[in-house]
């Protein structure tokens, strides 16, 4: 499946046109990740987006484990917004390959295209939204 074909799929960037997405990709790198290796470390500034193409990771706050991604999840899409210390550690628990978008390469892309930035605050909206009711239960 093409980087493309991912990156529409993902909740931030369903929204996007073609040309918006084949924008996104063109700035976007893959990276493999190998059992085991930490991904992201809790506390550290976030600078970069990350969509799963294969393989699956944990997800940890304190050292304790949250659950797992796998293929099609991402982490990291408030990271494109600010440079906030990360919430949760990801580790790889497989082999591991991700496209990563960094925070910089988002923000020049903004500038050409700033009708993603509508779309992803749209979503990200939504998810608050979503995340504030499961803590008001």
């Amino acid at each position: 499946m093409s980087h493309e074909v991912f990156l529409a799929k993902v909740p931030i960037f369903s929204a996007c046109t073609t040309t918006e997405i084949q924008a996104i990709a063109s700035v976007t790198q893959e990276h493999t990740f190998e059992p085991g290796q930490i991904i992201v470390t809790q506390g550290t500034p976030g600078q970069a987006f990350y969509l799963i193409l294969s393989g699956r990771v944990e997800i940890l706050r304190d050292n304790q484990s949250l659950g797992a991604f796998g293929p099609g999840d991402f982490f990291g899409e408030m990271s494109l917004l600010d440079q906030a210390p990360r919430s949760a550690t990801i580790r790889s628990i497989e082999h591991t390959a991700c496209l990563m978008l960094s925070s910089w390469d988002f923000k020049a892309l903004l500038e050409k295209y700033p009708s993603i930035a509508v779309k992803l605050l749209e979503v990200i909206s939504r998810r608050l939204r979503v995340a504030d009711e499961r803590l008001g239960r």
